[in-house]
């Protein structure tokens, strides 16, 4: 019994917080202008609205870009027209002193996909009044809240999940840095070849092959002075030059 009561519960709650979203949304608080006033600006507000809708329909936003003010305007309502859908009237309007010279008009619009209100604020100057900034508050039933929440709720929480497994698997790539390290470390250690001995100079090599000549001859006259007809039974081991003088 306690079971079926709890379901019973349950389901009250989610009927509930249904109807609640689809209830008109909380009025902005300020003093209530006369009657003929709040007609005037809520008269003007309708005006502003279907510009926007004219200019979003026909796709000529460029000719209002030079105004920040009405171009954030058309930006949000076009934004917010898929969701709007085809406007069949006006619903729920009203104006008023929302500050010390700024008023304030609310346009709810009918659309025929979701309602939706175009929040005017206007600040009273010197020279006249202008228009401070205009923003279109889709109203989304409660479900469909909790469906936008549950989906960025999965989607902050996935993105996190998927850092987090980048960052496990980078961690665990750590292991092989020592082995990387101690591969670079033995191709530095690897012997180095000796340099090859530098060929001796040219003049080196030429004055020891005219001294083997020099050598050659006089082991030559030798010889043949003593009757020799070879230079095998003696051996020159230096020569050096006299200083005597014929």
């Amino acid at each position: 019994m306690k079971k079926w009561l709890s379901v019973i519960g349950i389901i009250t709650c989610v009927f509930a917080l249904t109807a609640c979203g689809s209830t008109t949304p909380k009025r902005v608080s300020g003093t209530a202008l006369d009657k003929t006033s709040e007609q005037q600006w809520i008269s003007q507000g309708e005006q502003i609205v279907s510009s926007l809708q004219q200019i979003v329909a026909s796709g000529s936003e460029e000719s209002v870009a030079k105004d920040p003010v009405v171009k954030a305007a058309v930006d949000g309502y076009k934004n917010s027209a898929e969701d709007i859908g085809a406007v069949s009237g006006f619903m729920d309007e009203y104006a008023v002193a929302s500050g010390d010279k700024q008023i304030t008009v609310s346009i709810g619009v009918d659309g025929d996909v979701h309602d939706a209100d175009v929040v005017m604020v206007i600040d009273e100057e010197s020279s006249g009044y202008k228009l401070s900034s205009v923003a279109t508050n889709v109203r989304y039933s409660m479900p469909e809240l909790m469906e936008q929440a549950g989906l960025n709720t999965v989607l902050g929480m996935g993105t996190t999940f998927v850092v987090l497994i980048l960052l496990a698997f980078l961690i665990s790539l750590f292991r092989f840095i020592p082995k990387i390290q101690a591969a670079m470390s033995k191709k530095e250690e690897a012997p180095v070849p000796a340099p090859a001995a530098a060929p001796a100079p040219a003049e080196e090599v030429a004055e020891e092959t005219e001294d083997d000549a020099i050598i050659a001859v006089i082991a030559a006259a030798v010889a043949a002075s003593e009757g020799a007809q070879t230079t095998d039974g003696f051996v020159v081991r230096s020569i050096r030059k006299s200083r005597s003088r014929f």
